[in-house]
């Protein structure tokens, strides 16, 4: 037999464990709702950026997309968040690549950056591509990438040629041509070099001893052109200075090593000159508009002989 006492304690006892009970049922309901969501999306940190350049890419073409990292709820990056960045890329035969993207030396990291990248040296096959960057503990959405094969891209044929070779002396004329056939049956046009930031980038290398030198021909040689633009597009061919040819026209610009680069010792040296041609085919609404500007990878190397000689 309970007495009465004992009754209240019991009953006091249920009622306390329901409070408790109901106080973690509003606890965790809070935890999921809108408002709390809402204050941790105002948590500072970074959010990662990843975003194509154009709906639909050319097997073949020098692939770019644009990455980079903002601020998040806040005017500026602190210092513990700008760590290396990962970007997970799964292929069209469902194979997965990690690419480690670290912060850029220059420019105003504390602002957040953006820039080109692409696959790299990696082998590009045809197909949809799923992209992720993540950074610290945000990722982006999977993001598709697709790859398609059209004819046109083999139809537009450009090349560097390197008119000496051999053995050369230290102060021998280096000329170097670039030259732009379109055999497609549509009009393309590309910028000057120099225009929307493809320059024609110069690699040095020597055997003995040791040499490296990477570096941009010189802008001043190769426009006058003020303007500058992230990407090649139907809406800025009116301002920037381009080069037109019809189908069956070709394009030459002669350049030279000597511009880029002054030999001080004799040696065996590779050079080689790289540019990318981004190319509007036909007009705005044709059909390469989705694919546009398709951008042309041009590189070539030579290998001389350098002496003192005069």
């Amino acid at each position: 037999m309970v007495c009465r006492r004992d009754a209240e304690k019991m009953r006091y006892i249920r009622l306390r464990s329901a409070h408790v009970l109901i106080s973690v049922i509003i606890a965790v309901v809070l935890s999921l709702s809108p408002n709390c969501a809402r204050s941790q999306d105002n948590a500072v940190g970074i959010k990662p950026v990843l975003r194509l350049e154009k709906s639909k890419y050319v097997f073949g073409e020098s692939i770019r997309f644009w990455i980079g990292v903002e601020p998040k709820n806040s005017p500026r990056v602190s210092q513990e968040f700008r760590k290396p960045c990962s970007l997970t890329i799964t292929k069209p035969d469902g194979t997965t690549e990690i690419q480690t993207v670290g912060w850029p030396s220059d420019g105003m990291p504390d602002r957040g950056w953006l820039g080109g990248w692409g696959f790299g040296e990696s082998d590009v096959m045809a197909g949809v591509y799923i992209l992720v960057l993540e950074c610290g503990a945000e990722k982006t959405r999977p993001l598709e990438l697709a790859v398609e094969r059209n004819g046109i891209f083999d139809q537009i044929k450009a090349q560097f040629a390197f008119e000496t070779s051999g053995t050369v002396g230290m102060r021998t004329p280096m000329p170097v041509t670039l030259t732009v056939q379109n055999n497609s049956e549509y009009t393309i046009r590309f910028p000057e070099r120099g225009v929307v930031g493809e320059g024609v980038f110069v690699s040095v290398a020597r055997e003995e001893p040791k040499l490296r030198a990477d570096l941009f021909y010189p802008w001043e040689k190769l426009t006058n052109s003020p303007y500058s633009f992230d990407t090649y597009s139907w809406d800025v061919t009116a301002t920037i200075p381009s080069v037109v040819l019809k189908p069956g026209e070709n394009f030459v610009q002669r350049f030279s090593v000597e511009d880029a680069y002054s030999f001080d010792q004799s040696g065996h040296y590779e050079i080689t000159f790289t540019t990318v041609l981004p190319i509007l085919a036909d007009e705005k609404d044709g059909p390469f508009a989705d694919l546009c500007p398709i951008r042309v990878l041009v590189m070539n190397k030579a290998q001389f002989t350098v002496t003192d000689s005069r």
